[in-house]
């Protein structure tokens, strides 16, 4: 095999949040993990084309190949003959050899220095990130849509607060209520205007605006987290603590947070021992490694009860 220069690195999911996504790229393939251990195995090809195709040729893209971990090993799909399978297969095989190497190198350093903030109307100051990019090149491109707090088919999220003042998750029509308020409280610190911009992330953690003209806004403005803690009003504050909370197991995966707020999401994940059994090798640093040990534990016992 002809050995490759392979990139090693992490973006965020983003809006919805949902954690972080490894990345271990060469030039060929990659591999995908939002937990460090099953990888989308991708390999770059041709297009394929039909023995009487009449379609120009679209140059090359990545295909899904296969699911690989280290315990089971590669569990290939079914591929279109049409494909070179054979360098498909070989490009795949000199991934997984070189990425079985750095796999114990977890997490990835992130690289989505790029990001683009929802605004607030009056203040504007950061109040929601909306999307990441590594590229100054790839900021038209991304996806600016509103703040969202959940896919849509996901009604997980239920408000401890929300419960208490007598509001249901589902009125009979729409099965994420809580879901739904928080998306709206969210996007209206935005204003009509639905305000945004983007800023480049330097490595001290302060921001550059990224648009010529653009106002420079107070590094203490950003938030530490995906979205801010700074809200008028008590019952929005509540609100969105409870957003973090159901978050936080993902939240720990981000890099970068600062000793106390790692402190403070910790004891909050646990209570999703198996979100945090599943994630775990992706949190750059654990504060109490006894306390994220018991919550294994647990969500393993909860595991083996299942079967």
């Amino acid at each position: 095999m002809v050995s490759q220069d392979y990139r090693r690195f992490s973006i965020r999911r983003l809006n919805p949040f949902n954690g972080v996504l490894q990345v271990f790229r060469g030039d060929s393939a990659r591999a995908l993990s939002s937990n460090g251990v099953v990888w989308e195995i991708q390999v770059l090809s041709d297009t394929p084309q039909g023995l009487w195709a009449n379609m120009p040729f679209s140059g090359k893209e990545f295909y899904t190949f296969g699911r690989w971990s280290p315990d089971s090993g590669l569990r290939q799909v079914a591929v279109n003959p049409l494909f070179h399978v054979r360098d498909m297969i070989a490009s795949a095989e000199q991934l997984i050899a070189d990425l079985a190497d750095v796999i114990e190198t977890l997490p990835f350093p992130p690289a989505d220095r790029y990001e683009l903030w929802l605004l607030d109307e009056q203040g504007l100051t950061p109040v929601a990130l909306l999307a990441s990019c590594q590229d100054s090149d790839q900021l038209e491109q991304a996806d600016s849509a509103k703040w969202i707090a959940a896919e849509r088919g996901d009604f997980s999220f239920v408000s401890p607060s929300l419960l208490e003042r007598g509001q249901a998750n589902s009125d009979g029509y729409n099965p994420r209520v809580h879901a739904s308020i928080l998306e709206a409280t969210v996007r209206g610190r935005g204003g009509q205007q639905y305000r945004r911009a983007w800023f480049r992330r330097n490595p001290d953690g302060g921001h550059t605006p990224c648009e010529p003209g653009q106002d420079e806004i107070d590094p203490g403005a950003f938030p530490r987290l995906p979205i801010t803690e700074a809200w008028e009003d008590a019952e929005d504050r509540r609100l969105v603590a409870d957003y973090i909370a159901w978050k936080a197991p993902q939240l720990l995966q981000l890099h970068g947070l600062q000793p106390e707020l790692r402190q403070r999401l910790e004891p909050i994940a646990v209570h999703q021992a198996e979100v945090v059994e599943r994630l775990w090798r992706l949190y750059p640093e654990i504060h109490n490694n006894d306390l994220l040990n018991s919550a294994r534990v647990e969500a393993k016992i909860r595991s083996a009860n299942r079967k």
